[in-house]
């Protein structure tokens, strides 16, 4: 009938409530589409099921496959996948840093642990710039002919964007603006201009003469000087006597 004593024990636990995210940084997207991912588990079973919600901090530069990510007794240890797509815009804007954030977790003893956001990278397409069409070859004749140019930007501007022009010499070609104007709703609107050319009475031979852009004001860009357009204005005139009677 002797009764020894009890033995006490403690099991010592190897378990930590927490979230494994991987990777956190160095994820890449493009404008283009081009997406990467993450994975998200529990690093213990939870006392009830856990809920995470997840956003991105910027639409604009992308957007994830999962608003929410449920966890249960069941599948904390599997690591669920969440795809990040870049969004596209048209603004030369470098490439941007944004982030998917996360929410603190709801559930069991997951209650408000909020693990940490993951950084993402979105990668630029765009470039300030001019496109020119055609930028040489043109024609004009001294019997008033005329050919025609057109420009348009490459990126959509910060703020409206204006473009002088005029000819480098105004008796052999005319244009039919001396400026253009883009703003954010037309900067991918080619805008013509008609260049015609000028009579003289010289057996001056064909000359070639340039409709010069200036340098552009305007947002981002501000500053940048598009190519110059050449043309060339035939000449009608020929050297020599007409005799009558």
């Amino acid at each position: 009938g002797m009764n020894p004593d009890d033995v006490t024990l403690s099991n010592i636990d190897d378990d930590s409530r927490g979230f494994t995210l991987s990777p956190t940084n160095g994820l890449e997207t493009t404008e283009a589409g081009g997406t990467d991912t993450f994975t998200v588990r529990l690093n213990s079973e939870p006392t009830a099921d856990v809920t995470l919600l997840l956003s991105s901090s910027n639409t604009d530069e992308g957007t994830i496959d999962k608003a929410t990510l449920d966890f249960t007794a069941l599948n904390w240890d599997q690591e669920q996948t969440v795809t990040i797509t870049g969004a596209d815009d048209n603004v030369d804007d470098n490439d941007q840093v944004y982030s998917i954030i996360t929410a603190a977790a709801t559930g069991g003893d997951y209650a408000g642990t909020n693990p940490s956001d993951v950084s993402v990278t979105n990668q630029d397409d765009d470039a300030v710039g001019f496109t020119i069409s055609p930028i040489n070859g043109l024609t004009t004749t001294e019997a008033g002919g005329t050919d025609t140019f057109t420009i348009q930007l490459n990126s959509e501007p910060s703020a409206p964007v204006s473009l002088m022009l005029l000819s480098s010499n105004i008796t052999e070609g005319t244009i039919d603006k001396a400026s253009l104007d883009f703003t954010a709703s037309d900067w991918d609107q080619p805008q013509t201009v008609t260049v015609t050319g000028v009579d003289d009475n010289v057996d001056d031979s064909n000359q070639v003469y340039s409709i010069i852009t200036s340098t552009a004001s305007g947002g981002d860009y501000a500053g940048l000087n598009p190519a110059d357009i050449s043309v060339t204005n035939q000449d009608d005139d020929t050297a020599g006597f007409t005799l009558s009677g």
